[in-house]
C-alpha cells in the first residue's frame, strides 16, 4: 500500500518523499549539481541512488527544491523542504526498530548449540554469501548468524579459538552440555 502527502490536489509519493530527504542531506547551502544520466533518471555526486524525473516534479510543484528557473543551476532545498525533510526523518526514526542482541536462551541459539554439540571436536565454521552467517563443518552445513554464536560464547556455552590467519574453531563448553542436557529433560 502506498501512502501519499496530500496537499490539496498536490501528491508527494514516497520516491519523492526519499529523494527530499536525500537533497536536504547533501545541500549545504550552495545546492546539489544534479545531473541528467539517461532515460529520465538523475543522479549527483555522493547521491544514494538514481532518481526518476517523476520524483522531482512534486518537490517543484509543492515549492519544497527550487533552481530558479534553470535547468543547469543547483537544485536548492527551501526552507519549507528543510521542515517536511525534518518531519519525515522523524517518521523514518520511529520507524526503525532497535537491533536487539541475541540472547543464548533464545530457541534459535539452542538449536544452534545443538548442531554444534553434534560434531566431537571442534569446527570450523564457514561464512559464505549470506554475510554474518557461519555454516558448520561444511558450505552446506547448519547454518546460524554469527552474532548467535558469539552470544553462545559470551554466555560460556561455546569457546572461539582462534586460528592461523583469521580462521576460528568452535567448541562447546562443558556449561554448554549441561544446558543441553537441561534443555532436553
Amino acid at each position: 500500500m502506498t501512502r501519499y502527502y496530500d496537499d490539496g490536489d498536490k501528491v508527494m509519493r514516497p520516491a519523492s518523499e526519499r529523494l527530499l530527504r536525500d537533497l536536504a542531506r547533501c545541500d549545504r547551502g550552495e545546492g546539489v549539481k544534479v545531473r541528467y544520466l539517461s532515460r529520465g533518471r538523475y543522479y549527483w555526486d555522493g547521491s544514494r541512488g538514481v532518481y526518476n524525473r517523476s520524483s522531482f516534479l512534486p518537490l517543484y510543484a509543492h515549492g519544497l527544491v527550487d533552481d530558479g528557473g534553470n535547468d543547469s543551476a543547483p537544485v536548492r532545498v527551501t526552507e519549507a523542504g528543510r521542515r517536511r525533510a525534518a518531519e519525515l526523518e522523524e517518521q523514518v526514526a520511529q520507524k526503525r526498530r532497535p537491533k536487539t542482541k541475541p540472547s543464548a536462551e533464545s530457541p534459535a541459539a539452542l538449536r544452534a548449540l545443538a548442531a554444534l554439540a553434534e560434531f566431537d571436536g571442534p569446527v570450523l565454521p564457514h561464512s559464505g554469501v549470506p554475510r554474518g552467517v557461519w555454516r558448520l563443518g561444511s558450505r552446506d552445513g547448519y547454518a546460524a548468524r554469527r552474532a548467535t554464536f558469539y552470544a553462545l560464547a559470551e554466555a560460556g556455552y561455546v569457546e572461539i579459538i582462534p586460528g592461523d590467519f583469521m580462521a576460528r574453531r568452535l567448541a562447546v563448553t562443558d556449561a554448554g552440555r549441561e544446558r543441553l542436557a537441561r534443555r532436553r529433560a
